[in-house]
């Protein structure tokens, strides 16, 4: 069973949520976050779930996060988004379509480089080279 790990990415004040969160839901299953400085409203913060896997180095992937990966050829390589898809976790293309060359949990020359939030720009639709 794979551990279920949350991150909270504070839209008003564009950073990383700071711990320790408390998450409730009311009754119509609204969300609210409380900090010390008090309650945000949902459009205010984005969470993102732990997908489970973690990169080449060792490095925990979520949902959001920006990664490279190569195939045969370690000088040509992609940059996707990891986002949740109809059955898993998977890569996005830069325009948001779902990446055509298979499920994230495939690849094994993986490393992520950045997050959705801080490094859009490395969201390219062309591979990049050495």
């Amino acid at each position: 069973m794979r551990q279920l790990k949350f991150r909270v990415w504070e839209s008003r004040f564009k950073r990383w949520g700071r711990y320790p969160y408390a998450f409730t839901l009311d009754r119509n299953f609204n969300l609210a976050y409380t900090e010390n400085s008090g309650t945000l409203r949902e459009e205010d913060f984005i969470i993102q779930q732990f997908t489970g896997l973690k990169d080449s180095l060792g490095v925990e992937i979520y949902e959001g996060d920006i990664v490279s990966y190569h195939f045969d050829n370690p000088e040509v390589f992609w940059n996707d988004l990891v986002a949740w898809g109809e059955a898993g976790w998977v890569f996005q293309n830069f325009d948001g379509t779902e990446s055509g060359e298979s499920r994230a949990c495939e690849y094994k020359h993986l490393r992520v480089v950045g997050n959705i939030f801080e490094n859009r720009e490395l969201l390219d639709p062309a591979p990049k080279t050495l």
